[in-house]
């Protein structure tokens, strides 16, 4: 086909007419040259022209009809996950092409009203659905049909462009989980340590986790606040460099708006003095410990006072204090705030003053001691009621672990262990049960993830991270971003992350979601700059969203053929021409969006845009991949039948009544599966493991062709 201003695809295959001419004329010279007059030398030769010219001409017909036909069907793309090794150029998205002026046009012509019926299946039946009705055509195909012509190629993501971050972006149902799945097998095999969060809990996710966890034969951290029986426990405060960071995380989960502001001060304020004589006694701060010293400070005012006397106080302070109190005024002449408190602390308090001590932490003790009782409830209010939630039922248990429990099975995952030890976590966070609960630990969990990454980034990988040579790169996975974090580490963590080798991948349905989800429109601009260096956009549901990517790309200049007819009649009465008429055919050119933001509204499913290494534009078709041949062991292959059941939403299996599953054989195994409990593993571990017994499940293997997830029709 020639390269004309307007390029003439979308009419019938007019080479196919040249087609049977020349393969006429080539049997004809073949069978009978001395019709053609031509002797059989000739002939022969005549023959072989015109069968050359018959196959290119049917070959530019058949790309005449092959590009009709990719603007209205959905091909279906999948590869097995085997194949995923890590690749050189970079992160592997999917099949596509680089998204031009040249696409821009031939989408323009295919969705003009003329041209509807080379864009519409030629069987769509318009009627109610039906059981005979053929499937409906998901999206508009023609969005990838219009790239078919020139053919498609792998697109990657460069390693170094990974650095800045990615933000996957797609209403519900459209693939995000899925290229959740596709980058974190590559970052698996790649060696680099990954945390995923999934707050609402995808049984195909989790499965595909631990399948590649033992492939790799490396660690896998199993935690979930549904099922608090058998995930890991965590103490999201337990981990700091500097101790104000105890109160700045527990603070943050509050309200800061108007009013609330100041009883959040007041609530950081308490918060770090219980937080500092926790630590100043040797002891590790938890939400339970901070509650108990909250509604109750005497206890721990009493312990501090005289472990700090006794080191650093009169020799004989015990024989001081009781001299002294048989001297002091009657317990009738105290002030009236200090009645009805614990003696003994009255007492130390007293001496303290007595003597002129003075100590940081003595003194925010005997301050917070010293106010009224009910100014001290009113004024810590707002943390309590978030406390009394974080503890209540079995999650307490898993944010305030017991670490002098040498009978309980369950670990307690630590980032720095699961760094070192470049492991795979999963964390699960019920969110469908309760938001609420989820979006706290997602929050404290993130920000002690952020302080540990301070440390590697002020200190480098350190002696005690003799595994790892260089600074690691921390991948990490967050679904339904806007459910997980609603402080400002989210903030720091993207500013400051990618100088301590965080590697974020954000998916998320809306912007909208983000801006309720931190509760700032002003920081919800700020995670979205940080994190849409690249942007990999499958189909979204409102116009706000769509126009993140469109107002990012320039315009381009698009031909448009206009057909022009006039008539003129003649003003001459004698002549013989009574009227004159003209038609042409006229291009003119035009300005538009090199892609409108409405196209990203009816993308495929599996299909996205993809705005990467400085403003390129993509179109990328996602992969389906195969189920993971590896069982999961009997206990966790439990959990991801349950979660099945339970978040019926995620999966689109419906919940029946009768569904049933034996819970008393999801306990039996510890939360972390080390590598040599793997199936598969035949040597030694590296790494020192919490010891737990797996048993593999007795059910038949998984298929490895399971029905496909995504695609509508296959060419």
């Amino acid at each position: 086909m020639a390269n004309y201003p307007i390029e003439a695809l979308l009419r019938p295959p007019v080479e196919w007419s040249s087609t049977v001419a020349a393969g006429s004329l080539a049997a004809i010279a073949f069978r009978a040259p001395d019709f053609l007059l031509m002797n059989v030398s000739t002939s022969r030769f005549v023959m072989a022209v015109l069968i050359v010219v018959a196959v290119i001409r049917f070959y530019q017909g058949w790309q005449v009809v092959r590009y009709q036909r990719g603007l209205r069907h959905n091909r279906t793309y999948r590869i097995a996950s085997r194949s995923l090794a890590p690749q050189r150029q970079g992160l592997f998205l999917g099949q596509g092409f680089l998204w031009t002026a040249r696409h821009t046009q031939r989408l323009w012509d295919a969705t003009r009203a003329s041209n509807r019926r080379f864009i519409e299946p030629r069987l769509q039946r318009w009627f109610q659905p039906g059981p005979s009705q053929q499937p409906v055509i998901s999206g508009l195909p023609a969005l990838h049909g219009v790239g078919l012509l020139e053919g498609e190629r792998p697109i990657h993501l460069p390693w170094a462009e990974r650095q800045g971050h990615i933000f996957y972006v797609g209403t519900t149902g459209v693939g995000k989980t899925r290229a959740l799945e596709l980058a974190v097998i590559q970052d698996i095999r790649r060696g680099y340590p990954v945390i995923c969060m999934d707050p609402k809990g995808d049984p195909d996710l989790f499965r595909r986790l631990n399948a590649e966890a033992a492939r790799a034969k490396r660690p896998f951290y199993f935690f979930h606040l549904g099922y608090p029986d058998h995930s890991a426990r965590y103490n999201p405060i337990g981990r700091f460099s500097r101790i104000t960071e105890v109160a700045t995380r527990i603070a943050n989960e509050l309200p800061s708006q108007g009013n609330a502001e100041a009883f959040r001060q007041f609530a950081w304020l308490f918060t770090h003095i219980i937080a500092r004589a926790l630590f100043a006694l040797g002891e590790k701060p938890d939400y339970r410990k901070i509650l108990q010293s909250m509604n109750n400070i005497e206890p721990l005012l009493v312990r501090y006072f005289e472990a700090w006397f006794d080191r650093e106080g009169p020799d004989h302070w015990r024989d001081d204090l009781t001299s002294e109190n048989r001297m002091s005024e009657p317990r009738a002449a105290l002030p009236g705030y200090l009645k009805n408190r614990d003696p003994r602390a009255v007492q130390l308090v007293q001496f303290y003053k007595a003597q002129n001590c003075y100590d940081p932490v003595a003194d925010g003790l005997r301050r917070a001691f010293e106010y009224d009782k009910t100014f001290f409830d009113k004024i810590s209010v707002a943390v309590q009621p978030l406390l009394e939630k974080l503890l209540a039922g079995r999650t307490g248990e898993l944010i305030n672990p017991n670490y002098s429990d040498v009978d309980d099975p369950r670990p307690v995952l630590d980032w720095e262990t699961a760094i070192r030890q470049r492991a795979i976590v999963y964390c699960g966070f019920d969110a469908l049960t309760d938001a609420e609960i989820a979006a706290a630990v997602g929050q404290g969990l993130m920000a002690d993830l952020v302080a540990y990454a301070g440390e590697l980034y002020k200190h480098g990988a350190g002696p005690n991270l003799a595994t790892i040579e260089t600074l690691p790169e921390i991948c990490l996975h967050l679904d339904e971003f806007s459910e997980l974090v609603r402080g400002p580490e989210i903030v720091q963590a993207l500013n400051k992350g990618r100088g301590a080798g965080l590697r974020f991948a954000v998916y998320t349905q809306t912007l909208a979601d983000i801006a309720a989800g931190l509760g700032s429109r002003e920081r919800a601009e700020q995670v979205i700059g940080n994190v849409s260096n690249t942007i990999v956009m499958l189909r979204v549901a409102d116009l706000k969203t769509a126009e993140l990517l469109s107002d990012r790309l320039g315009d381009v200049e698009v031909n448009m053929m206009m057909l022009v007819s006039a008539a003129t009649a003649s003003s001459e009465p004698d002549s013989p021409i009574h009227f004159t008429s003209t038609m042409q055919d006229r291009v003119s050119t035009q300005k538009a969006v090199l892609l409108e933001p409405g196209y990203l509204m009816q993308l495929p499913r599996g299909h996205a845009f993809v705005l990467m290494a400085g403003g390129q534009l993509y179109k990328v078709q996602l992969p389906e991949l195969d189920t993971p041949s590896q069982r999961l062991p009997s206990d966790l292959d439990q959990i991801a039948n349950e979660m099945e059941r339970r978040y019926p939403r995620a999966t689109g299996v419906e919940l029946r009544p009768d569904d049933s599953i034996n819970r008393a054989a999801l306990w039996t195994q510890s939360p972390f599966v080390g590598p040599e409990h793997l199936p598969g593993f035949n040597g030694p571990s590296t790494v020192p493991v919490t010891p737990a017994s797996t048993q593999d499940s007795a059910a038949a293997p998984r298929p490895t062709e399971p029905p496909m997830r995504w695609g509508e029709e296959s060419l």
